[in-house]
């Protein structure tokens, strides 16, 4: 089960969209490779993405 999450707008940078869980697969303290684990407005599910470190949060 996923234990991270990230705003679709942090990656889209489009207003609006979700809270999605990922996988993080790499993390180098700057930026993150992430696996999506679910599907949102604009993304879906199996897209890997390269994201700032701190756009990723905990999952609640």
């Amino acid at each position: 089960m996923p234990t991270n999450q990230i705003a679709e707008a942090a990656i889209t940078g489009r207003s609006g969209g979700c809270d999605l869980p990922v996988r993080v697969l790499n993390d180098n303290g700057t930026t993150a490779q992430i696996l999506i684990e679910g599907t949102g407005i604009y993304l879906t599910q199996g897209q890997v993405h390269t994201v700032s470190t701190t756009d990723v949060r905990p999952n609640r």
